[in-house]
């Protein structure tokens, strides 16, 4: 089975790999802040569809709330270390599989092996924010090596 990757805008993409779908960054609304989506419509409902959902930093492009909200109950949810802490929203998300990860931590969700990588980036929820995580990237192993950069 081919590696196939569909781009939802921004930073969302879904990578289907090995019978696994993994949702990068969700990020579904028209608008967040000064960001606004300029072409096409919102992605079908079928997007949110995921067997793991990988986000790469606390910036709230990124790690958005109300579209992590609306992912199927029981989706692993991977997050850098400490973003619960940073985030309280994330501990309202009850009916996700929450997985916290640091560089080089590894994640197996049914073929695929999921590894943390560094990334270059502010990990801070706010530009003031007290709180720190890791910015992350993702290498997606499994028929193909895919890497997913986040901001970097």
């Amino acid at each position: 089975m081919p590696v196939e990757v569909t781009w939802w805008g921004h930073a969302t993409c879904t990578v289907a790999d090995s019978g696994v779908r993994v949702l990068t960054d969700p990020l579904f609304a028209r608008r967040l802040a000064h960001l606004r989506r300029r072409r096409g419509a919102l992605p079908p409902a079928d997007a949110w569809r995921t067997d793991v959902a990988l986000v790469s930093h606390l910036h709230a492009d990124h790690l958005h709330v109300p579209s992590l909200a609306r992912l199927a109950p029981g989706t692993r949810l991977v997050v850098p270390r400490g973003a619960p802490r940073s985030v309280p929203g994330l501990r309202r998300l009850a009916h996700l599989q929450l997985t916290e990860v640091a560089p080089g931590d590894e994640t197996r969700v049914g073929g695929l092996v999921i590894r943390a990588v560094p990334a270059q980036h502010d990990g801070r929820r706010l530009p003031m924010g007290p709180h720190r995580s890791p910015a992350l990237g993702y290498v997606i192993e499994g028929e193909a090596r895919t890497y997913f950069a986040g901001d970097t």
